[in-house]
């Protein structure tokens, strides 16, 4: 074989080394999880305001319809929060806001809806929502429909920076720069919280 033929030939190889390398990336990319809609949809109205602790009840009603108030017993504990029902990629999702009540607010709510930790949900007023619209929101958590195939948040948030078994293969993968927590278990993601980056420091 001649110096001339042999250089073509290597050069033949290169190339088409190079092309496979080429189409490995491409289908890689085309395989990979994309960001889910709610995760780029809502990013400045909701997720970037909540990690600076500056969303309020108003924004979140802006961002996603008026909610509903409800009064919910968490751990013998009254909370107050705002519920709204989302249609993203191809899901429905609930979501649920909790809202940061002062101690003369809370006591008040109490009273007026004779609250106790025996009390069952209870749906509020309408009219409170006006009263509460400048009051911070604490998180956010978001519920879909059925369980989601894990992948799917990887697409939005990335691997998590820690993995903590909860309870019989379940686990809560925790994203602190975000200020999220994914609820697992078998490969699939049953809800998401969003709070303050400052929660996880």
């Amino acid at each position: 074989m001649s110096l001339q033929m042999g250089v073509r030939t290597l050069t033949i190889l290169v190339v088409v080394v190079l092309g496979f390398f080429a189409l490995g990336n491409w289908m890689a990319e085309q395989n990979a999880p994309g960001e889910m809609q709610w995760h780029g949809e809502y990013q400045d109205a909701l997720w970037q305001p909540l990690q600076q602790q500056t969303l309020t009840l108003a924004g979140v009603d802006a961002a996603l319809g008026t909610g509903s108030l409800w009064l919910v017993n968490a751990e013998n504990q009254p909370l107050l929060v705002s519920r709204y029902p989302l249609e993203s990629d191809g899901l429905d999702w609930r979501v649920q806001a909790v809202i940061d009540l002062d101690v003369a607010q809370t006591e008040s709510l109490v009273r007026a809806q004779a609250w106790t930790t025996d009390s069952p949900e209870q749906a509020i007023s309408p009219g409170v929502a006006a009263a509460l619209a400048g009051r911070l929101v604490r998180r956010i958590s978001l519920i879909p429909e059925k369980p989601v195939d894990v992948v799917s948040f990887q697409g939005s948030l990335g691997n998590p920076a820690m993995r903590m078994d909860v309870g019989e293969g379940r686990q809560a993968w925790v994203y602190p720069e975000q200020g999220a927590v994914v609820a697992v278990s078998e490969d699939q993601a049953h809800s998401i919280m969003f709070g303050p980056s400052d929660d996880y420091e």
